[in-house]
């Protein structure tokens, strides 16, 4: 039987789609420290998230450093080496069949123009601010890729969703300190599951809906990672709510 929660021990060592439940998604946590890692994409796209302190990197001619929230896109075939830190990331991959570009995508830069996005409400505690790293723009066969802010004691992911049939999704939340969060998955909510979630966990989202919510010391943060089921069928806002409590994602 897959299992849906991971804990970071847990996520050291590739965890290949079917391991969590999903069909095209594969995560690893990949900690820099003193030596230098290198991974290849062989037959996947990656994408390589920060969760923690910074890295250097190199990639067929490009080299730079990647900061908290950055992202470090590679294409099927490709090589990045990485050294410095301490610093903990995540490397999400995804098939692919065709050719696409290196990118780092720096969260700096998303956060200054209009893919930085906010959402809900104060009033009802679903306000959160969502940074969409890897759009429909972006040149990938099948990532949507971002990053989520819950307010103290706030709901994201709301209201609640689903996509099953056109994108599986995995959430690693960071950057909470000792804070915590409780995701819900459910397409019963008579059968749903609820995990209390930390910094470096993971959940994988087969289907079904996922609202959280984060304590009140911190709110919920994680980066999310949408995989399309169809190559090249990218469409965010392409998505059924649970209507009884709203009829469109805000």
């Amino acid at each position: 039987m897959p299992k849906y929660h991971f804990k970071p021990d847990e996520t050291l060592d590739l965890l290949k789609p079917a391991d969590m439940g999903l069909v095209h998604t594969s995560l690893q946590r990949v900690e820099i420290s003193s030596s230098a890692v290198v991974l290849n994409s062989g037959a996947e796209e990656l994408c390589l998230v920060v969760i923690d302190g910074n890295l250097s990197y190199h990639c067929l001619d490009t080299a730079g450093t990647a900061e908290l929230g950055d992202m470090l896109y590679l294409p099927i075939n490709s090589e990045i080496r990485l050294q410095g830190g301490p610093a903990v990331l995540i490397r999400y991959g995804a098939p692919c069949q065709r050719r696409t570009s290196f990118a780092h995508i720096r969260f700096k830069d998303v956060d200054a123009d209009d893919r930085h996005k906010t959402y809900g409400k104060t009033e009802l505690g679903t306000r959160r601010e969502v940074w969409n790293c890897i759009d429909e723009k972006f040149d990938s066969s099948r990532f949507l890729m971002g990053i989520c802010y819950g307010a103290p004691g706030g709901w994201t992911a709301w209201p609640p969703h689903e996509h099953g049939e056109k994108r599986e999704e995995v959430y690693v939340y960071f950057n909470m300190d000792d804070g915590f969060g409780l995701q819900c998955v459910y397409d019963d909510m008579r059968k749903a599951n609820v995990a209390l979630v930390q910094n470096g966990h993971v959940i994988s989202i087969p289907s079904g809906y996922h609202p959280n919510v984060g304590c009140p010391k911190t709110g919920i943060r994680y980066v999310y990672c949408m995989v399309s089921t169809s190559a090249e069928d990218r469409n965010f806002m392409d998505l059924h709510t649970q209507e009884i409590y709203g009829n469109r994602l805000e």
